[in-house]
């Protein structure tokens, strides 16, 4: 419920659009080389971040709707309805800003509309649900709105407005380079927008034209791509579960029809799949499941199953759940002062960074790298340094937007900054007689990729007193570069320390020549060392990840004690690395920890309070909280992921709960979602509770049961010609989930021996695909080799060829071999044989002659019973003879 002083502060889209047009004749001068000299000596302290220069980000902001010429105006007055609506959804969420006033940002002009118009789609925004029905009527022509020859152009005028509202896009395109980042600003014009969706007409779709449908979606996706801050501010308005009552309310149509709609419904799935890939609630997971049971005999569940596996598998859910947001703007993390400088040692940096854009082409920073890279590829100290001179050299020409990761300043100017230069990253220090040494690493950081970052300094004291110091890059946990580097002797204390943006007007810090500018993109935990840590531990810190917030001293107590012991054990590492990097640790901003203006120190001096040093929010900082897609299988029923299998029965017996095939079309449609949810189950199982889950529900039977019941409703579904299942696609999904088990071992061992090497299901497949899962474990007998030995492959590998390729049945036999093409057959299982063979003698080699006498038991009891002298022969060259030279 909105107050009436948000009501009586209400700028309307009408207001916006005369706003816009009075101003249209005010020029804008954003050229940013008159930016660069300008001087930065006037007193402004750490209040004066406002006045950083801003990046072309929103100067490049236009609106790419049709009519007249769009322009972007400076001083439009930014609607309530962009800030306020936003500011209580963040009140009620908990996502709120923790920032001074909005500065006021350009926003697209509007389109040529009627103030009618704009009146009804401004009371939609602002939440009148009479005003968002008669909108929905009005698009779907259900009501007439002024004369009936504006009628077919009043859905692409209501259209443009909230494109309008929400930003501006640049292009319609899925371009990255045609649609910079940039932050929208209104939320509620996206649901108003998520709701028209099913009402705006469809007709009229080209590849040179579009309709007033795909226009609005393709629109959304296009601001739900910028980054991350749009997805977080639309799925705490709670767009998601719009867009999914959408969906269903267009996909439905299809159901029981012979025809599928004629509109193409993919972007609408793209925006569903980027909203949930950055969170996903139990609810929204919920109500997806039962849009794709609604349309499951549809041709949209399986891209719904899609969006939902590129949901779970995305970049975007590998980073912590807690996050600080850095507009790109003024924001930052304003740091203490110290009475002395704490980094005498050397240090260590070490955070999780998602960068949106580096605001910045290519052409001098990807030279100046090239240069670093051939130098660094010569042998020879001087050969680094000459690179690291060559790329700083380059580095200082043109008028670079360099994003600043973190400056350490004291109170002469010295000290040490870490900048991207484009997507490199430079590391430069500065001493008091304006020396200036820099070293440009040749990693090229991608955009909107998580990553983990450390920097360390090492310095290390010769025989003879001379220094041997070097700078480090750690890239997720592992050693990337390491490059000599010169740190300068600072004996003034520590003055200014930041994360996220750049020293203020008054300090030009290191890159006097150059525009700096704040950093745009999330950071995880901070991690602030006063000496070098070690590459053992930076990998410890990266494994454990940005979601642990650590405990130092007395008072930590002991870790807590699972009944998984994969949970366990994870929970002794965290403890014992906090009681190792406690003494060395300055400082550590955890992002659960910001409250208001101040992030509160986490680090033992900190936590303890000994030492008060809370870091101060600088501009517009934003936490962002999400829950993974993995952790809502895990909390949305018990078994966690295995809530996912009965979308893939058609049928199921009422008294024994055994699936049955159901109808033919069902039974299509269940078996298409087959291989999306066992490659969901492969990556849900990395999360210790969904592995818990399934262990304690017998998963794996169930998993053996549905597969055993998905080939045999595959190969009756065939043309006739009894050649078996032939889904590829299933097969390959079930390997990657054997293979996908990392940290319990057991239950890896167990999903080898129950759905892999079980040659009983697997021969209802087709011949093609069973010798394509032979070779797939003839090749893993060189990584899982002791998983297979212990899976017991082997026996299994035999028992069940004893069961599928002799010609003579026995009792639990299959009838491999069709009368009607019996020669043919025979031809295939005879080459089926001779692959199974080869994985046994890749056993055999691959064993410790301790077990040799296990093997010839499995042989020997082969070779008695079989009746077929073809298999007998080849099994008698797969003898270990060293274990009779042996004996």
């Amino acid at each position: 419920m909105i107050g009436n002083k948000d009501k009586s502060e209400h700028v309307s889209l009408e207001n916006q659009a005369k706003t816009a047009e009075e101003s249209h004749g005010g020029q804008v001068d954003t050229n940013p080389s008159e930016d660069l000299d300008r001087d930065r000596g006037s007193s402004g302290g750490f209040e004066e971040h406002d006045s950083f220069p801003m990046i072309g980000t929103w100067h490049d902001r236009s609106n790419s709707s049709p009519g007249p010429a769009r322009h972007t105006d400076y001083d439009i007055r930014q609607s309530s309805s962009a800030t306020c609506l936003d500011s209580v959804f963040y009140a009620d969420s908990g996502y709120s800003p923790h920032a001074s006033p909005r500065k006021a940002k350009p926003k697209a002009a509007m389109p040529n509309v009627s103030p009618e118009l704009l009146h009804l789609v401004d009371s939609a925004i602002m939440g009148n649900p009479e005003s968002l029905n008669k909108l929905k009527n009005i698009v779907a022509g259900v009501e007439t709105f002024g004369s009936e020859e504006d009628m077919e152009s009043i859905p692409f005028l209501v259209v443009d407005s909230l494109i309008a509202t929400m930003g501006g896009v640049e292009s319609f395109e899925e371009d990255e380079d045609n649609n910079p980042p940039s932050v929208m600003l209104n939320s509620r014009a996206a649901i108003v927008a998520g709701e028209l969706i099913p009402w705006l007409p469809w007709e009229g779709d080209s590849d040179i034209a579009m309709s007033s449908r795909t226009r609005m979606v393709r629109g959304l996706l296009v601001i739900l791509r910028a980054c991350t801050r749009n997805r977080a501010m639309c799925s705490m308005a709670g767009l998601l579960q719009v867009l999914l009552r959408s969906a269903e309310n267009i996909f439905a149509q299809g159901v029981g029809s012979l025809e599928h709609i004629k509109w193409d419904g993919t972007p609408l799935c793209y925006c569903i799949q980027h909203l949930a890939g950055h969170s996903l609630s139990v609810i929204d997971l919920r109500r997806w499941f039962q849009v794709i049971t609604r349309t499951l005999t549809t041709i949209w569940a399986p891209h719904l199953m899609i969006a939902l596996e590129k949901a779970v598998s995305g970049r975007e859910s590998r980073g912590p759940a807690r996050t600080f947001e850095f507009d790109g703007e003024s924001s930052g993390l304003l740091g203490p002062g110290e009475s002395r400088w704490p980094f005498t040692n050397g240090f260590s940096f070490a955070t999780w960074i998602y960068i949106e854009s580096f605001a910045d082409t290519l052409n001098t920073a990807t030279a100046a790298a090239a240069i670093a890279a051939a130098a660094a590829a010569k042998s020879g100290k001087s050969s680094a340094m000459s690179a690291a001179a060559a790329a700083s050299a380059l580095a200082g020409q043109g008028t670079a937007h360099m994003p600043c990761l973190f400056s350490f300043l004291s109170a002469d100017n010295k000290g040490i900054e870490a900048y991207f230069h484009a997507q490199f990253l430079v590391v430069e220090s500065g001493s008091a007689k304006g020396k200036k040494t820099s070293l440009h690493f040749t990693h090229a950081f991608k955009p909107q990729c998580w990553y983990f970052i450390g920097l360390e300094y090492v310095c290390r004291q010769g025989i003879i007193g001379k220094a041997d110091s070097e700078l480090r890059l750690y890239i997720d946990g592992s050693l990337y570069e390491s490059h000599p580097f010169e740190f300068p002797r600072i004996s003034k204390p520590l003055a200014f320390s930041c994360v996220g943006t750049s020293p203020p007007l008054a300090m030009g810090g290191l890159q006097r020549r150059r525009r700096q500018c704040p950093l745009f993109a999330e950071i995880g935990p901070v991690y602030i060392f006063k000496e070098p840590i070690g590459p053992e531990r930076m990998a410890r810190i990266a494994s454990r990840g940005g979601d642990m917030l650590p405990s130092f001293g007395n008072g930590a107590g002991l870790p807590w004690l699972a009944t998984n012991d994969h949970v366990q054990r994870m929970a002794w590492e965290s403890c014992l690395l906090d009681a190792e990097i406690g003494d060395c640790l300055h400082l550590l901003y955890h992002p659960c920890l910001l409250t208001g203006r101040f992030c509160r120190d986490a680090s033992p001096s900190g936590s303890a309070g000994i030492l008060r040093r809370p870091a101060e929010v600088l501009g517009q900082v934003h936490v962002a909280t999400r829950m993974r897609p993995v952790e809502a299988l895990w909390a949305l029923a018990y078994g966690g992921p295995m809530s996912l299998l009965p979308l893939a029965v058609s049928k199921m017996c009422q008294d024994s709960l055994e699936p049955e095939q159901g109808s033919l079309p069902l039974s299509l449609a269940t078996a298409a979602l087959a291989a999306p949810i066992f490659r969901i189950i492969s990556i849900a199982l990395h999360h210790p509770g969904n592995n818990e889950e399934i262990r304690r529900t017998r998963g794996l039977e169930i998993l053996s049961r549905i597969l055993d019941y998905l080939l045999q409703t595959l190969s009756s579904l065939g043309d006739g010609k009894h050649d078996g299942a032939g889904d590829e696609e299933l097969v390959a999904a079930v390997v990657s989930l054997c293979q996908s088990q990392k940290h319990n071992y057991v239950l890896k061992v167990q999903l080898f021996s129950t759905l892999l090497l079980d040659l009983k299901i697997w021969s209802l497949c087709s011949y093609g695909l069973q010798k394509k899962l032979l070779s797939s474990l003839a090749d893993m007998v060189f990584t899982q080799s002791t998983v297979m030995r212990d899976a017991n492959a082997m026996q299994m590998l035999l028992d069940g060829c004893r069961r599928c390729y002799w010609t003579i049945s026995e009792k639990d036999s299959l009838d491999t071999f069709s009368l009607l093409d019996a020669t043919q057959r025979v031809g295939e299982v005879n080459a089926l044989v001779d692959e199974l063979l080869v994985v046994i003698e890749l056993l055999i080699g691959a064993a410790p002659p301790s077990l040799a006498a296990d093997d010839v038991r499995c042989l020997l009891g082969f070779m008695v019973d079989c009746p077929q002298p073809n298999q007998v022969s080849s099994c008698w060259f797969l003898f270990p003879f060293h274990y009779f030279l042996q004996r």
